[in-house]
């Protein structure tokens, strides 16, 4: 069998949604790929990687990001806006100086750019003759308040001229209007997980869970804390534990927030978390209230792990989610509060099996690697 050899970009080099998606997406294709995975810094992902068995290259590259506009002096704004994108340009033209040299005898065929933030992908795709796939798994503006460094327009215009693009929801893939070059793009939702660990624990304990990587109010931590607070559920022994880095600052401000709903007692702080299988298992329900979700990772961890999901009904939750089927939407977060109470007087079981259903045929690795394989082929024939 003829393989692919790929060389994915990864920027994270702590643990978080993009490097764990890259890492199922090499793990569905371990029979068809010999992967190497470029990242800028050595961390907890390029000791992952290895441990997986994973080739790693480790070279510093520039990140297309940078903060939204703020303040009043615009035109102040504009001009450091103006040499930072210049900065960013020569420090990528540096960066392709020493990793061309690294791969340039290695036979890539394919160029895997794992996010909207990195921009290197292009310049490597055409030095080493290979194809480029870009993976597009951010809004940006919507999610994390960031913006591309070198512009909206332009990226987009990048990520357009590259011969694939997939996003991760519809929302997203309209977000950066591939429907423009339809016969080169798609959207396909990740893999989170092997079909091996769709589990349920019907032994539910008396919590509910909130997680992300960082507890901020883009991901919805505070709407989460509120809801909570709202619901009563506490005074009958209920807590919610909040997984994700946190600062002392911002959990005393959690904690402050709690606290007009006479609930501090039940927020616990469990800080950043590998292996949200055995929390997940046994929460009665999981609450994804981030602002715009480009697809949720923890959202369909839980659907896995067999916890109800209460979700906002926004950006990519709104393609996967069927609100009484698979799970539960909410506009307000007095909907949220009344769902979370529900969820505390009965664990809907059917409900949780339909969640599983679900995942089973549309998020594990097995069904997301033959996707990306007819993509791979697709590319490499279109070249041939």
């Amino acid at each position: 069998m003829r393989r692919f050899t790929v060389l994915y970009i990864v920027h994270d080099t702590e643990l978080a949604g993009t490097s764990l998606s890259t890492l199922n997406m090499i793990r569905s294709l371990r029979q068809e790929v010999q992967p190497i995975v470029l990242l800028p810094a050595e961390g907890a992902v390029s000791r992952l990687y290895r441990s997986q068995g994973i080739e790693c290259i480790i070279e510093k590259f520039p990140i297309n990001w940078s903060f939204l506009k703020c303040g009043r002096n615009v035109l102040r704004y504009l001009y450091y806006d103006y040499l930072q994108t210049r900065q960013f340009l020569n420090d990528e033209k540096r960066s392709l100086s020493r990793i061309y040299p690294l791969l340039k005898d290695r036979n890539v065929q394919i160029v895997h750019s794992a996010s909207s933030v990195i921009t290197i992908g292009v310049r490597l795709s055409k030095a080493l003759h290979a194809k480029h796939v870009w993976h597009v798994r951010e809004f940006m503006d919507l999610d994390f308040h960031i913006k591309p460094q070198l512009g909206f327009a332009y990226t987009g215009y990048l990520i357009r001229k590259s011969d694939y693009a997939i996003a991760i929801t519809r929302a997203v893939y309209e977000h950066w209007h591939l429907q423009r070059i339809h016969d080169r793009s798609c959207y396909l939702w990740n893999a989170i997980r092997p079909e091996s660990e769709i589990s349920y624990d019907g032994n539910k304990e008396n919590y509910f869970l909130f997680c992300s990587g960082n507890l901020t109010v883009e991901k919805g931590v505070d709407a989460a804390v509120r809801s909570f607070g709202k619901s009563g559920v506490a005074a009958n022994g209920f807590s919610l534990w909040l997984v994700g880095r946190c600062s002392e600052s911002q959990q005393k401000d959690l904690l402050k927030l709690a606290a007009e709903y006479h609930c501090e007692d039940a927020i616990s702080f469990l800080g950043f978390c590998n292996d949200v299988k055995p929390l997940m298992s046994k929460a009665r329900g999981f609450l994804m209230t981030s602002l715009n979700e480009g697809l949720g990772r923890t959202t369909i961890e839980a659907m896995f792990y067999g916890c109800p999901v209460i979700a906002r009904h926004s950006g990519g939750t709104v393609d996967f989610l069927r609100d009484g089927d698979n799970g539960y939407f909410f506009e307000t977060e007095d909907e949220c509060a009344r769902l979370i109470s529900q969820l505390a007087d009965q664990i809907p079981t059917d409900l949780i099996l339909r969640s599983q259903s679900f995942v089973r045929s549309h998020f594990t690795e097995e069904v997301y690697g033959r996707e990306i394989m007819k993509i791979y082929r697709r590319v490499m024939e279109k070249g041939a």
